[in-house]
């Protein structure tokens, strides 16, 4: 007869889990900065022309031009590697842009 501790189920230290999630969350956010942030870059070009058909250029052509060049920076970016300061500068555009569509709409 064979003792029942024989059949006991096999338990994970704690230890090993704890770094298994460490390395799960360390490549999660190494990835982040390996994908090239299209949907950011998308989101922004999409406010910038938004801000540009509210009449942006013209009623708030400071700021429409900071979104603009932060756009275009972010691509820039793009191109040389830098995804997550690509997509940084992306979203302040994109955040920028908004704010401008929203003052040209008041100035019209």
């Amino acid at each position: 007869m064979t003792k029942p501790e024989e059949y006991a189920p096999y338990r994970i230290p704690h230890k090993l889990i704890l770094m298994y999630l460490a390395l799960f969350g360390m490549l999660l956010l190494a990835s982040c900065s390996l994908i090239p942030p299209v949907q950011e870059m998308s989101n922004a070009r999409q406010s910038l022309q938004a801000a540009k058909s509210a009449g942006a250029e013209v009623h708030d052509s400071k700021r429409f031009s900071e979104a603009k060049a932060l756009l275009d920076l972010a691509s820039e970016k793009i191109d040389s590697g830098e995804y997550t300061e690509a997509r940084e500068l992306a979203l302040r555009a994109r955040s920028i842009a908004i704010k401008s569509r929203q003052v040209a709409i008041i100035k019209q």
